[in-house]
């Protein structure tokens, strides 16, 4: 059914008003700490900058933010199947330029350097520059291959490989969020200089297209519309990913088409799109679609624009006040990445003493354990109960969960704080990457937040 321009922006900014359940009750703090709570912070990094090294890490630089253990003890963990390697080799990505700018560590340059490795060969086996795999593997290295249809060979060169199309816009959030950290945060002129090029190639092929990525037959792909509007609606998340590569290509490159991109996006109202980042109705919500907000806009908050720069101001403004509006709904949930985002930026992006002291608080009681095991706290009884069912039909809580009792997945922060119900089919063998934690740990620890004796 067509929806008018003027009721769809009356429905989209009355909606909001009906949040339940509701993060200002705050995160619950009596709960008994976890173990894992007793280890400092930057004790905690390190051990989890050791597994991605010794599990997580794939020869050619992509994230396996996932793998199997087996089932023998004595055996080799298997690299699992995973649909977002972009995603969140991005996200790591920029965890690994804020640790180097954090702490200078050169262990941290070169794994800037090899995940840069990991972005290139995920375009590269496509054989089309700004196009990106979800996926990609020497053929055989996955014992299948879901979803057998979007699978292809790789591109001259990359003879012997197989990668999975169907890319979405939740890669361009996190490539983006990755290559411009590196831009921002690391003064190797090679590794600048890859940055600078992938992030000109995306932005050729997404925005060039008019914002829609097209998979290797011609055809959209399920989810890669970046448009800020559609059909005359204002997509919060879609103008926060157009604007955030705009932006961070035309910095990079310095090539006049890419500042065109953005002062085209900026005029054609995509700063406004930003004032609807999320909506949470009756308690429902799409966590997922705020963490791609914050990924995009974190290169814009990191760096105050020039001055003299028009278009780049109203950027910056219109960025702090998107991250104002989802730190505002979600303030005492301690959404610890999302707080990250917003700090370089102070209250003016929303981030209060309030939620920088819950995220410490969150990463605290952040666990090492990353294994997937079935969570059921519907026994619970010192917890109340939200009135309405999460998107999906689950009960949830009516106050968030602190992390450690929420299930370990591919990026914590996107999902959701208040499920009752939690990763149902864990056996306790699929084991996550700690990617999250290190997304929000080093740009705290770069800003003074954390102090590295934490």
């Amino acid at each position: 059914m067509a929806v008018g321009r003027g009721a769809a922006l009356l429905l989209l900014a009355a909606l909001p008003a009906c949040a339940l359940p509701d993060g200002s009750r705050g995160l619950p703090r009596g709960l008994p700490a976890p173990p894992d709570a007793a280890l400092p912070l930057r004790e905690k990094a390190r051990l989890l900058e050791e597994d991605l090294g010794r599990l997580h890490l794939l020869p050619w630089g992509t994230l396996a933010y996932s793998v199997r253990l087996p089932e023998d003890p004595g055996g080799v963990p298997g690299v699992a199947y995973v649909a977002d390697q972009g995603a969140w080799g991005g996200v790591l990505l920029a965890a690994e330029a804020e640790r180097f700018a954090a702490t200078g560590d050169p262990e941290a340059l070169e794994r800037v350097r090899a995940l840069l490795g990991g972005l290139t060969a995920l375009t590269a086996v496509t054989g089309e520059r700004g196009f990106y795999a979800r996926f990609a593997c020497p053929r055989g290295f996955v014992p299948r291959e879901p979803h057998p249809r979007r699978w292809r060979d790789g591109a001259p060169g990359w003879e012997g490989w197989r990668w999975r199309g169907d890319v979405s816009k939740d890669q361009a959030a996190g490539i983006v969020c990755g290559l411009s950290a590196v831009g921002d945060l690391v003064p190797d002129p090679p590794c600048r200089e890859r940055a600078a090029r992938l992030l000109g190639d995306l932005a050729d092929r997404l925005l060039g297209r008019g914002g829609i990525w097209e998979d290797g037959d011609g055809r959209p792909t399920t989810y890669g519309d970046i448009r800020p509007r559609v059909y005359g609606v204002p997509v919060g998340v879609n103008a926060a990913i157009a604007l955030g590569l705009a932006d961070a290509a035309s910095r990079a490159t310095g090539e006049p088409r890419h500042r065109r991109m953005l002062e085209a996006l900026v005029e054609g109202g995509a700063c406004e799109a930003l004032r609807y980042p999320t909506l949470r109705v009756f308690g429902k919500e799409g966590w997922s679609n705020v963490n791609m907000d914050a990924m995009a806009l974190a290169s814009i908050l990191r760096r105050p624009p020039r001055e003299g720069d028009a278009a780049a101001a109203h950027l910056r403004s219109a960025a702090e006040e998107s991250m104002r509006r989802i730190l505002a709904l979600h303030r005492g949930e301690g959404n610890a990445f999302w707080i990250a985002v917003a700090a370089p930026a102070g209250e003016a992006a929303g981030a209060t003493a309030r939620d920088l002291e819950d995220a410490q608080w969150q990463l605290g009681r952040y666990p090492l354990d990353r294994a997937t095991r079935r969570i059921d706290h519907s026994g619970r009884t010192d917890l109340p109960r939200a009135w309405w069912n999460t998107k999906s039909g689950k009960p949830q809580f009516a106050a968030p969960l602190p992390v450690d009792l929420q299930g370990a997945g591919s990026f914590v922060w996107k999902s959701n704080p208040y499920e009752i119900l939690q990763e149902e089919g864990g056996d306790g063998r699929t084991v996550y990457a700690g990617t999250d934690f290190l997304a929000a740990y080093w740009p705290l620890r770069r800003l003074g937040v954390l102090r590295p004796e934490e």
